[in-house]
Order: structure tokens, then C-alpha cells, then sequence
């Protein structure tokens, strides 16, 4: 086995079967639901199958927030505000979907932090 596909394959399994690149795209997510004021947990891990999936919580409330897996080479994102999962062969673009309907569904003043009267 060539060394860089003995490296991406323990990086695989450090990761739960994330590469680098797709954690990239997962922290982005992250981030992003920080910068709403959320208090963001994650865990993620692969299924009986070695499909690999993580979810970010709620801290307050311990609800579910997004969860992401990779299925057959396809990338799905679920979420409770959202009928039906989003889907499709690039992780960057389920992950754009998401947070382009988590923007839509958030008020605007949740994204500002005001001074409180004094």
C-alpha cells in the first residue's frame, strides 16, 4: 500500500471515517452556529456499515441541531426544522444548503448582540 494511501486511510479512522477535507467543511458549519449564539456540541462516529456521521447538539436545550452522514458516496444532512433530508455527491454543497435554510429560519436579531438598556 502507497504511504499517502496508508496516511488517508488512518486518517479515515482517526476521524471516524471523515477526511480532513470533509472535517473542514463540518467545522464550517460549526462555526457558523456559533457565530448565531448557539452553544454548540458535537459527536460524530460509523455506522455498523463503516458509514461515517456527525451531529451537532443544542448545549441549552440537548436538541438535535444537524446531523450529517456520508452514505454510498452520498452526502445527507438532516435537521428538525426541515422536512425531508438534503442530499447530494458534494459535502460543501449539502453543507451550503443547510445553513442557507438555517439562515432563512433564524430571526434577524438573533444573529445581532445588542447592549442591554441600562
Amino acid at each position: 500500500m502507497a504511504e499517502s494511501a496508508r496516511r488517508l486511510l488512518n486518517l479515515r479512522i482517526l476521524h471516524g471515517g471523515w477526511s480532513s477535507d470533509e472535517l473542514a467543511h463540518i467545522d464550517r458549519a460549526a462555526r457558523f452556529l456559533r457565530t448565531t449564539g448557539i452553544r454548540v456540541e458535537a459527536d460524530s462516529g460509523t455506522t455498523d456499515e463503516g458509514d461515517p456521521w456527525f451531529v451537532f447538539c443544542d448545549v441549552e436545550s440537548d436538541e438535535i441541531i444537524v446531523h450529517f452522514a456520508r452514505l454510498s458516496g452520498t452526502y445527507i444532512a438532516c435537521h428538525p426544522f426541515h422536512s425531508g433530508a438534503l442530499r447530494g455527491p458534494l459535502l460543501a454543497d449539502v453543507i451550503d444548503q443547510f445553513l442557507q435554510i438555517f439562515r432563512g429560519l433564524r430571526p434577524a436579531s438573533a444573529d445581532a448582540h445588542s447592549t442591554p438598556a441600562a
